[in-house]
């Protein structure tokens, strides 16, 4: 499925390249005025209404060129970002997806939609080239919206969910919330052959695994915005439970009949409050505070049974998260802006593991650990626009952290990390614009990593190591974007790291054991090329069609800690991308499209084996039909090609080096297509 994105991408450079280019320009500045050659493009409400947005989040995704980012599952706020701006403000929350914040607002209530390349006065970039700011309407009302959805399956499943979201004025502010009960199916569970073999091929056992996967959760947000102390005022409390349970049940035809039984259950709560605060101080000077703790609960147990052996695997555990920041920015002028701030979190988990097998307890290392991370950073950026279609940003951030390990393990270490950055955007024309970024980068450690588990569908034991340390990387970046007819746009992005201290997979041994870690691994690079597409289709006879496709290709090199071979980083995909096509029919109030998720691989290297994993492409075709403008019906059928999700496995008898190959197994589990139904309805 590589090659209709090579054509389609290749198809849109030929166009944007072409001496046409004239119309490509004014159809542009009628969208983007002057301010486009200033760093700000605006899209007003009225580019999107031949669309039919429902949401902003769907307005997004009709501008043309940018590519939504809902930003990193990390400690920390600033590091976690995404590159969407609510009325120029982040939301103060990092349990609350920004996706489902922006799938919360209605078109309705948004005015415009501002693209910022390369920096604005009083936007915090937020480390990114690109940033979209969503206008709301000061003059919006309160609504309310009452969603109802669920997912058929052939196996007679369902998932029903209800989503009753809403805003109202509240004293000199507004008030939101939502809440939603839901069911899930895991679509990475499914039905297949699971086959064995010797390294010479021959068969070892032969089986038959039906894995079941799903569950149910509650999800209630509100928050408030509104005028304070002469600043504005947000505050957001949020509330998630899910109840998670999984099973494996495999029956072996040969070498003679047996039959294993795995159980998972898995069930956690999370909790936060967070708000932010701005004002400004002076008509050049604006300050900003933010802050937020949440909670996660976690309840882990795993037991498995084949007839001749038992064991259960249990762990819990508590983790957190407190924050604060506080950033100050001045403008000097129109074209001269700098900032400067300061942040400090405290992050923990506590973390209890029991395995017991045959009745037998087993020893892991740093099965019971307590991890605490004490965090600083303050960082200044400056951002100057020498003239127009050309904006310079430099910055510094420094890292200060402190992460203690007791428990079974009682180890202290201490980091400091400076991290520059340097980008530049130019705008030639109205059309092409070119983005060069260079910047120091510092991994997180992951505290899960300090922790051992297990996973009897394998028989892999994964120890904990507390001796890890952040991967560190020099990032140098370079994009290209070239817009041509009203809406159409595409991005070329060329990437290239050098890695110091890559985190990978070593082994952690002992006296009487041996087994798979996280680890530092030395240094390394890779390298990545992100294509981008958005074409319209109207030129071509597709009324109201449009085409998006997006790809990339990523490669690496790092040394294997047990053959000393040079060989890619354990879990990177060689290439992703998705082919996305969409026809809006405004006189039918009516859109129907096709989406392929192309399928990826991925590749674990762990002391004693080498696991694949790939996903095929997942195929979906869906209609979306508003009869009025406050109620839509969407139907989708999803995995129209019924893709296998396949794991392959090759096990050595001991070290890959040193060993030989034990035997193989390959399991591909095939989940079928389903059909899913969602009615909405908005209300004032």
């Amino acid at each position: 499925m590589k090659n209709p994105l090579f054509a389609t991408a290749a198809l849109a450079i030929l166009i944007a390249a072409s001496g046409a280019n004239a119309q490509a320009e004014v159809a542009l500045e009628s969208v983007a005025g002057a301010a486009g050659r200033q760093g700000v493009t605006p899209y007003v409400a009225a580019f999107f209404t031949e669309f039919q947005p429902t949401t902003a989040f769907d307005m997004l995704a009709r501008v043309p060129g940018f590519a939504f980012d809902g930003g990193d599952s990390v400690r920390g706020y600033g590091g976690a970002a995404g590159n969407v701006l609510i009325d120029g403000q982040r939301p103060a929350s990092k349990n609350d997806p920004l996706e489902n914040v922006l799938r919360r607002i209605q078109a309705g209530q948004v005015e415009r939609v501002d693209i910022i390349q390369g920096g604005a006065p009083g936007i915090d970039m937020q480390g990114k080239t690109v940033i979209a700011n969503v206008i709301l309407r000061k003059d919006s009302g309160g609504q309310w919206l009452l969603a109802v959805a669920s997912s058929v399956f052939q196996d007679g499943r369902t998932t029903p969910a209800l989503r009753f979201e809403g805003s109202r004025g509240l004293g000199d502010g507004k008030f939101e919330w939502s809440i939603l009960p839901f069911r899930f199916v895991d679509d990475g569970a499914g039905e297949g052959p699971r086959t064995r073999r010797d390294g010479a091929g021959v068969l070892l056992r032969d089986s038959f695994s039906d894995e079941t996967g799903g569950g149910r959760g509650l999800e209630a947000k509100s928050g408030w915005k509104g005028p304070l102390a002469g600043g504005r005022l947000s505050l957001n409390t949020s509330y998630r439970f899910e109840h998670y349970d999984w099973s494996l049940d495999e029956i072996a035809t040969f070498p003679a009949p047996d039959r294993l039984l795995v159980i998972d259950d898995f069930r956690r709560t999370d909790g936060e409050i967070g708000g932010s605060w701005e004002r400004a101080l002076n008509a050049r000077t604006r300050l900003e505070l933010t802050a937020l703790t949440n909670r996660r609960y976690t309840e882990f147990s795993s037991a498995f049974d084949n007839g001749t052996d038992d064991g259960v695997f249990s762990e819990s555990g508590e983790r957190g998260e407190t924050i604060a920041r506080g950033v100050l920015r001045y403008t000097l002028s129109p074209t001269l802006s700098v900032e400067g701030g300061g942040e400090a979190a405290f992050n923990f988990l506590d973390s209890s593991t029991d395995f017991v097998q045959n009745g037998v307890p087993v020893v892991l290392p740093a099965a019971n650990v307590r991890v605490e991370e004490r965090r600083g950073e303050v960082f200044g950026a400056t951002t100057w626009r020498p003239r127009p279609g050309l904006s310079l940003e430099a910055g510094l951030r420094v890292e200060v952290s402190t992460i203690r390990q007791s428990g079974d393990t009682n180890l202290e270490k201490s980091f400091t990390y400076p991290k520059p950055r340097l980008s530049a955007t130019w705008s030639p024309t109205a059309s092409d614009q070119i983005r060069l970024r260079v910047e120091r980068e510092v991994g997180q450690l992951d505290f899960g990593d300090f922790v051992s588990s297990t996973a009897f569908s394998t028989g892999v034991v994964t120890a904990g190591n507390a001796d890890l340390e952040p991967s560190k990387m020099w990032t140098m970046e370079a994009a290209y974007e070239r817009k041509f007819w009203k809406d159409g746009a595409v991005v070329v992005t060329l990437t290239h790291q050098e890695i110091t201290d890559a985190t990978d997979r070593v082994p952690i041994i002992g006296p009487g054991y041996a087994f798979d870690a996280p680890g530092n691994i030395g240094d390394g690079a890779a390298d990545s090329l992100a294509v981008s597409l958005n074409l319209p289709l109207g030129r071509f006879g597709v009324s109201g069609g449009l085409l998006k496709a997006k790809g990339e290709w990523t490669r690496s090199e790092v040394t294997d800690p047990t053959t000393g071979e040079t060989r890619r980083m354990s879990g990177q995909e060689p290439f992703e991308g998705e082919i996305n096509f969409s026809q809006d029919l405004p006189r039918y109030r009516f859109q129907w499209g096709v989406n392929a998720f192309l399928g990826f691989e991925e590749t674990y290297y762990r002391f004693d084996q080498i696991e694949t994993v790939e996903l095929e492409t997942w195929y979906q075709i869906y209609i979306d039909y508003k009869p009025t403008p406050t109620f839509s019906v969407r139907v989708e059928a999803q995995n129209l090609a019924a893709r296998d999700f396949i794991r392959n496995r090759e096990v050595y008898a001991g070290p890959r080096d040193t060993t030989a190959l034990a035997y193989t197994d390959a399991r591909p589990l095939n989940f079928d297509p389903f059909l899913y139904v969602r009615l909405r309805k908005t209300f004032g």
